[in-house]
């Protein structure tokens, strides 16, 4: 099959990354694979493979050059003042033809067409809805709020999701589309669960650096984007907790960047933790970081699946994390749910002191490899071709 993948940016973060895992899955599976982006941003992630093209379709630039591409934009931000959260709705429908013209003359270009093009996340097809083509496939990577357009929510949620090939990513998000679907009356061509693939031998083969040189000390990992989502502030209290409840000797290390930092730190700062609590910025690729964690700790709002949690048992990492909604318990499974927390600064404490202490039996292993082989790249491509070879 030729496969064109499709995401929004190649900025580090768990969606962008599994684009790029995707389509290294697809290409090493003897697929020939393209990888595309829409936003003309950093680029901060690229396929392990250095055969897959990358290529930007930059279509907001692209309606900017049709004349009246920018008296479009400023409508379509006059109506998002009137009904929030629709302007990438409505700007959609230059987008849309944008993109058509960029997809065809790629295809002219490579004398062959493409047969599936898998579009990860909301916010990348939000982007392309108008298109009808049953060559797509969008996959939902996150739970969506399900009043996320007002009052528009029912028909935008039908232009969306309506008469499409969907893809979920973990039972949480199933069950939030299957929700969605039933709310609004919803009608997708079908929607099949299939997971994210994570590139272990990559993992496995990444070169390693001594413990001293990524921290001096024995440390407890927090990593991800510092957004409210992530909810580091949780981790910063569980932490503090154990510190005045249990003196562990170990640091709090986050790894990551985002428009929290500065708040963060002001709370390590107020708890009394500035020696204690070391922010690292973006550190690509964070194998290292969890191969020499003590633990490492998602203390999550939501997730859609939880790729930090895979990459972190793909390291040897033990593992705590917050059962929140989406798709972390589709990864804790077995004895690894031991270790799911109530979101409460004691109750993560309890499980971080827990899975630092406690031995990992025989069946612990056994059930961290069950859980990792939900997300091995060659099943997931098979389960791609399979669903949607024929269709």
């Amino acid at each position: 099959m030729k496969v064109a993948v499709v995401v929004n940016t190649l900025k580090v973060g768990g969606m962008e990354r599994v684009a790029v895992n995707l389509a290294d899955a697809f290409q090493s599976q003897g697929h020939q694979t393209d990888l595309i982006y829409l936003k003309n941003r950093k680029v901060e992630l690229k396929p392990y493979d250095p055969e897959i093209p990358v290529h930007l379709f930059d279509l907001k630039k692209d309606v900017f050059k049709t004349g009246v591409g920018a008296l479009w934009f400023g409508a379509c931000r006059l109506s998002n003042v009137l009904l929030r959260k629709t302007f990438p709705l409505f700007f959609a429908y230059a987008e849309a033809q944008a993109f058509k013209k960029r997809l065809t003359a790629l295809e002219q270009e490579s004398g062959q067409p493409f047969d599936l093009i898998v579009f990860r996340g909301h916010g990348t097809f939000e982007h392309i809805w108008p298109l009808a083509d049953p060559r797509f496939v969008f996959a939902c990577e996150s739970v969506q709020p399900q009043e996320h357009y007002g009052k528009l929510s029912r028909w935008a949620f039908n232009q969306l999701y309506g008469n499409r090939h969907m893809v979920c990513i973990s039972n949480g998000v199933m069950d939030n589309f299957q929700e969605m679907v039933q709310r609004y009356d919803i009608r997708p061509k079908d929607a099949t669960l299939i997971s994210n693939p994570v590139e272990f031998d990559y993992i496995a083969q990444y070169p390693d650096a001594g413990r001293d040189v990524l921290h001096s000390k024995p440390y407890i990992l927090g990593l991800g984007r510092l957004n409210p989502v992530k909810n580091f502030p949780l981790l910063i209290r569980a932490y503090h907790h154990l510190v005045e409840t249990q003196q562990i000797e170990q640091d709090l290390v986050i790894v990551g960047e985002g428009k929290e930092r500065s708040s963060l730190e002001a709370l390590v700062q107020e708890l009394g933790l500035t020696e204690r609590v070391s922010f690292k910025g973006l550190q690509t690729p964070s194998y290292p970081w969890f191969r020499h964690a003590d633990v490492f700790v998602l203390s999550s709002k939501s997730e859609g699946l939880g790729m930090v949690l895979i990459e972190a048992l793909a390291c040897g990492a033990p593992i705590a994390a917050t059962n929140c909604p989406g798709g972390v318990p589709h990864i804790m499974r077995g004895e690894l749910s031991h270790y799911l927390s109530d979101m409460t600064p004691e109750a993560l404490a309890d499980k971080i002191l827990s899975a630092m202490n406690t031995p990992k039996t025989e069946s612990y292993q056994r059930d961290v490899e069950l859980s990792l082989a939900q997300f091995d790249g060659k099943n997931i491509v098979d389960t791609f071709v399979k669903t949607y070879a024929a269709k």
